[in-house]
């Protein structure tokens, strides 16, 4: 059973890996905290940094380096022990299962995954793929991050205003995991962080921003990458107006024929409505007008992006209950076909 000398394993150091690391061992009496890395390369390049992750507080703030890092360099299959009872993933969500592989012999029913990530469709890849069997499978937790956070360099985050807040709740997707006893050292442990500001939500609420969320990143961040503009462009481009209406409107069919929002006790589904959609990808514009979405900084850097675990996800589920996404694939396609050229 897992303790509270149990390490926390964090995978993945891009700016929302190193602000949760730092923020947590920012924390006193902290557990410990392990670094997993897939390449000695990224490994010599944090030894390099003198083994500290860094966070500044606005462009122009002091600058905060935390030290006391664990690492681990994992190299191919791992060996089954020491087990993985706290592991918190902020990989791309298209990166997910690959990054989890070499570690999953690792995790077990006793074992919590925290995964910090954009999309959808992450927690049903790790099971068909890596955990079939409910009764040996971890217990999952999601995080909503709202903060605006970014990378200055290499284990240097640079967090935008303290305006931000961090969502996390448990995932209930068949109801095995509401079924079996929860530990709740690792939730705990995140509420503590005031760096995070993160409150804990129940699976009906953080399903409903999840989804939220989901349908602002399926307005952003394509259109976002396609005509290289930042998130606040878009809003002035009256001439997208009508296809965000369309992306939007296929969203909001869709999301009210999911099986998991008809079986939760959402106390106004009218909330997933166009017109309730638009208001939050308008609101989101506004908070991160200055930002350069994710799925843009990867188009431009030639990286893979997470087109199928954002708009693929809305055109899988539809398909799955008879609702023509056309936009929403129209868009899908565009990002394939530049991130083809991109990377050629």
């Amino acid at each position: 059973m897992a303790t509270s000398t149990s390490p926390i394993c964090i995978l993945g150091l891009g700016s929302i890996g190193c602000f949760i690391a730092h923020s947590l061992r920012s924390l006193p009496e902290t557990p410990p905290i392990t670094l997993l890395f897939h390449r000695e390369s990224l490994h010599r390049e944090f030894v390099g940094t003198g083994q500290t992750i860094s966070l500044q507080v606005g462009d122009n703030g002091g600058v905060d380096e935390q030290p006391g890092f664990n690492v681990e360099v994992l190299r191919g299959v791992a060996s089954p022990t020491p087990p993985i009872h706290y592991l918190i993933v902020t990989v791309k969500a298209s990166m997910t299962v690959d990054a989890v592989r070499p570690i999953k012999e690792r995790l077990g029913p006793d074992s919590i995954i925290c995964l910090f990530q954009n999309g959808l469709g992450q927690v049903e890849a790790l099971n068909e793929q890596l955990f079939p069997d409910p009764a040996t499978r971890p217990t999952y937790m999601f995080g909503i991050v709202r903060h605006g956070v970014y990378l200055k360099a290499a284990f240097q985050a640079v967090l935008a205003g303290r305006n931000g807040c961090v969502s996390v709740g448990f995932v209930d997707t068949d109801g095995s995991a509401l079924a079996r006893p929860r530990n709740r050292f690792l939730v705990d442990l995140l509420l503590r962080s005031t760096a995070l500001n993160c409150e804990e939500l129940d699976w009906t609420c953080l399903l409903r921003d999840q989804l939220f969320k989901l349908a602002a990143n399926c307005v952003l961040n394509p259109l976002t990458a396609i005509l290289d503009v930042r998130n606040g462009a878009i809003a002035d481009m009256a001439s997208v107006s009508p296809l965000i209406h369309r992306i939007l409107a296929e969203i909001s069919t869709v999301f009210a024929r999911l099986p998991e929002v008809r079986n939760l006790s959402i106390q106004d589904p009218s909330c997933f409505s166009p017109a309730c959609l638009e208001a939050v990808v308008m609101d989101t514009i506004r908070k991160t007008a200055g930002n350069s979405s994710s799925m843009r900084e990867d188009i431009r850097k030639g990286r893979p992006t997470e087109i199928e675990f954002i708009n693929g996800w809305i055109i899988q589920r539809g398909r799955e209950l008879g609702v023509e996404c056309v936009a929403n694939l129209s868009l899908t396609e565009l990002i394939r076909a530049k991130s083809s050229i991109v990377s050629h």
